[in-house]
């Protein structure tokens, strides 16, 4: 389904804030009749002066993830989805694997706990066998 329409923008000091009206049809069709839902936009740029814009909803969407450490796991990692920011202006947002550095030294902090843990370092003089 195409439309066409122009998105409104206005400057505020903590950043810009778009909106766009969309028909009732596509709302309907994306499950956005409630109102308050989540929507990912994707601009594809044709060209200098066109562009397109995809808008699909945020659980038809390509999630951004991450591999987050779990020992309960084969491989000792599983991903994990990253929440959307919702808070604050839009900025863009990643798809697919992420990576998140301060996540990853969690995840490290994390692995190291278990390890010590699980396998525990000896204490002391080791007895000597009689």
């Amino acid at each position: 389904m195409h439309f066409t329409r122009h998105m409104s923008v206005k400057h505020h000091p903590t950043g810009d804030h778009y909106s766009l009206s969309i028909p009732s049809v596509v709302a309907q069709a994306l499950g956005l009749q409630d109102g308050g839902c989540l929507v990912s936009i994707e601009v594809i740029h044709n060209n200098k002066k066109e562009s397109s814009v995809v808008l699909k909803a945020y659980r038809d969407s390509d999630f951004a993830w991450r591999k987050k450490f779990d020992p309960t796991y084969p491989k000792g990692v599983r991903p994990a989805a990253i929440l959307p920011r919702t808070i604050g202006p839009s900025k863009p947002w990643g798809c697919g694997e992420v990576l998140d550095v301060q996540a990853e030294l969690r995840d490290i902090r994390a692995a190291t706990n278990w390890l010590r843990m699980t396998f525990p370092r000896r204490r002391g003089r080791k007895r000597k066998r009689r």
